[in-house]
């Protein structure tokens, strides 16, 4: 279903759904080990459970949203989406300069100024700070352009993609490696789309009930397996190398598990409201303003964490809540300011 704007009704819904889940990750990010805890802050294990929770589909649901878009419009537009200079030079401008403007600015106001230009600027080239996702959705569409091109089957790449995705701790350059991790999921979201295959059948009561009681169930269970495998020390001798790959690799499967599971509850659950509702005109503003949100909110709640007393005046009880709120609000607004200059909607659409 679309929306009067000619834009899919769930990705709309979705990407309002996904604007909380990732200003509140960032928010909570220093109770659950992502972000350096504040000094004189005490540990709070329901913290820690609140930020593994928003975090535990977010990124893969945004990539998957990502790929379904682009698929929709490849199945509108045909061939011509995927022609290689208009897509390449089309995502450049759309992911890698936004990357590289907001990760000097990130090393401006952030980061290191100070160290070696060489390092700078491959700094600039990998994303520095949250823009590591943006070079890393780039080499999704690229993938996914080579697939089409080698005129692969989806019952041939998607096994494919899972195993590399299950070896992507491996180091690559220019987060060549996350891409492997997320592949999957932006294939199939780009195959669900490309292909107008029904997901209609998902759409019940019955199933939202199924999908939902089977990630409350994952999530927690996998999450503390991997965590637990994660702390695991590793032996020496011979077998060092094969215990760290079989850990990681056992990390990766187990991340995919219940973050598919994530995945699918979102799409049943929202494919499911919309039968009985319908997308507000202030909804479809919020979902347009995700790209400027996702680039201003860590520099929010940085400023806010590591340069303002807002800390020590809160403590560590109701810091997070107040950082949510000041960081989906403020980046909202600055997103909505920015997008009515020239500049600014050449950077955020």
């Amino acid at each position: 279903m679309k929306t009067k704007t000619n834009i899919l009704s769930d990705v709309v819904v979705i990407r309002n759904i996904l604007i909380v889940l990732l200003v509140f990750y960032h928010a909570f990010a220093i109770y659950s080990g992502a972000w350096a805890p504040l000094k004189g802050f005490s540990e709070i294990k329901t913290y820690w459970w609140l930020d593994k929770l928003s975090y535990a589909f977010m990124l893969e649901l945004f990539v998957f949203i990502s790929g379904f878009v682009f698929g929709y419009q490849v199945r509108l537009k045909g061939e011509s989406k995927l022609q290689a200079k208009s897509l390449f030079w089309g995502k450049f401008k759309r992911l890698i300069i936004p990357s590289i403007i907001f990760s000097l600015l990130y090393i401006l106001l952030l980061g290191n100024i100070k160290q070696p230009v060489q390092n700078i600027l491959y700094e600039l080239l990998n994303g520095v700070g949250h823009m590591w996702f943006l070079p890393m959705l780039f080499w999704c569409f690229v993938w996914v352009w080579i697939i089409e091109k080698l005129h692969l089957k989806p019952r041939l790449v998607i096994p494919l993609l899972v195993l590399a995705s299950i070896g992507s701790f491996l180091p690559m350059p220019l987060r060549m490696g996350l891409a492997m991790y997320y592949m999957p999921f932006f294939y199939a979201g780009y195959i669900i789309q490309k292909n107008d295959i029904s997901l209609d059948w998902l759409y019940t009561k019955h199933c939202a009930i199924i999908t939902t009681i089977a990630f409350i169930i994952l999530f927690p269970i996998l999450t503390v397996m991997k965590e637990k495998i994660g702390a695991t020390l590793i032996g020496g001798g011979d077998y060092q190398l094969v215990i760290k790959i079989t850990n990681s690799s056992i990390q990766k499967l187990l991340q995919l598990v219940y973050a598919s599971a994530g995945i699918l509850m979102t799409l049943v659950l929202t494919n499911l409201w919309l039968k009985k509702h319908s997308v507000k005109n202030w909804m479809e503003q919020v979902a347009a303003l995700s790209f400027g949100v996702y680039l201003f909110q860590q520099f929010i709640l940085k400023g806010l964490y590591d340069h303002t007393s807002l800390p020590a005046m809160l403590g560590s009880n109701w810091l997070p809540w107040a950082g949510f709120v000041v960081a989906l609000f403020g980046s909202l607004s600055l997103s909505l300011v920015f997008r009515r200059t020239q500049f600014g909607k050449f950077l955020i659409g």
